[in-house]
């Protein structure tokens, strides 16, 4: 049984290293800048036997609805409600931070299972750090290195243990023959910033699903969506 899986927490504690890292590939940029990542990113996911669909956020951030952090905030909300568990990260060497305890509400009130993750917990920094995660009271903090690929063992047993139904029947992927007849075709939208690159795709979609707005930029990586169209399947 297919599940999703949405990553949140505020900038630069690791979500897109933790997002490469499940589906094997450097498919979302990572630098030490936060706020790299606006856009919702998705990919197919692999943990042991687990397959699922996994979710790239956007930093969680406190700011108004108008404003690119806020139309940010509304596709992170998008994802969550998108999702079957949620990965809540926090930075285990900066240890617990208000802005940590603000958006743990939020995880809550989504009314998804919640899996707390204590990133980039290597060290003796770390370690200290992934305690101090126990006061956001969303359960005991799975440490893990995004970057190394230390403690994914544990971040397995907590998606069974939050996802019991649909992971009790995890079986390797099989591929049907006819899948290279099902094969989409691939469309690269490109041009300079701020021609309305995103404002087509969504259009085509039918929904607000990638970020526009008057600022030049606001998408910095390329971003995959699936779209039916006339019976055929697109992949853009």
């Amino acid at each position: 049984m297919s599940f999703t899986v949405a990553i949140v927490g505020r900038p630069n504690v690791g979500k897109s290293t933790l997002f490469n890292r499940l589906v094997g590939a450097r498919r979302a940029l990572v630098d030490d800048q936060p706020g790299v990542t606006r856009d919702r990113r998705e990919g197919e996911g692999r943990l042991g036997d687990l397959s699922f669909r996994v979710i790239d956020t956007a930093g969680l951030e406190d700011a108004a609805a108008e404003t690119l952090s806020g139309r940010m905030q509304v596709q992170t909300a998008a994802a969550m409600a998108q999702a079957d568990v949620v990965l809540f990260l926090v930075d285990a060497r900066a240890g617990e931070t208000p802005t940590d305890r603000a958006f743990a509400d939020l995880v809550r009130k989504s009314g998804k299972p919640a899996i707390l993750v204590a990133n980039k917990s290597e060290g003796r920094a770390g370690e200290a750090g992934a305690f101090e995660a126990y006061a956001l009271c969303l359960g005991d903090p799975i440490a893990i290195s995004a970057e190394h690929g230390e403690g994914l063992s544990g971040l397995y047993d907590a998606i069974r243990a939050a996802l019991p139904e649909a992971t009790a029947q995890a079986e390797p992927d099989e591929v049907p023959d006819s899948a290279e007849q099902d094969k989409p075709i691939r469309i690269a939208v490109v041009g300079r910033p701020n021609t309305g690159k995103s404002t087509l795709i969504n259009r085509l979609l039918g929904a607000e699903r990638l970020l526009t707005g008057p600022e030049a930029g606001i998408t910095r990586d390329a971003i995959a969506v699936d779209l039916d169209w006339r019976g055929r399947h697109l992949s853009m």
